[in-house]
């Protein structure tokens, strides 16, 4: 009988759940945690960034950062420390593309302004000017 409380009152090992997905299996702990953080950066940078919002490009990127991340995970099964790392990497990651996407996309823009026919050419000083102020916060 003593045998029985001293060895019921031993602590239980804990055994991490794993999840599986299309075959894939992982860590829930790290993947809640990965895809959480990566979700909360994508969120600050969003609400912080100054001039107008685009949600839709911001939920596109932020949805990108968010796969990465989870196939980050489920590739290296990585722990909870190093889900939280890549979980904010790839968020703060998805500013960078939205800049680089923002300035290629203008440049798109501009190209195509130019080359249709029967619109007024405004001069390239003015574009720029206009584009300084809207720069100012």
């Amino acid at each position: 009988m003593i045998k029985e409380a001293v060895a019921s009152s031993a602590p239980a090992a804990t055994i991490p759940v794993i999840w599986s997905v299309l075959g894939y299996s992982f860590p829930a702990g790290s993947m809640c945690v990965g895809l959480f953080t990566c979700f909360m950066v994508r969120l600050f940078i969003t609400l912080d960034a100054t001039g107008p919002k685009r949600w839709l490009l911001d939920g596109i990127v932020t949805g990108l950062s968010m796969v990465i991340t989870a196939v980050w995970i489920v590739e290296h099964q990585v722990d909870l420390f190093a889900a939280l790392g890549t979980g904010g990497m790839t968020g703060a990651v998805g500013a960078g593309v939205i800049t680089f996407f923002k300035r290629r996309g203008q440049s798109a823009i501009d190209a195509l302004d130019a080359a249709l026919p029967g619109k007024p050419t405004i001069p390239p000083e003015i574009t720029a000017t206009l584009r300084e102020i809207d720069k100012i916060p």
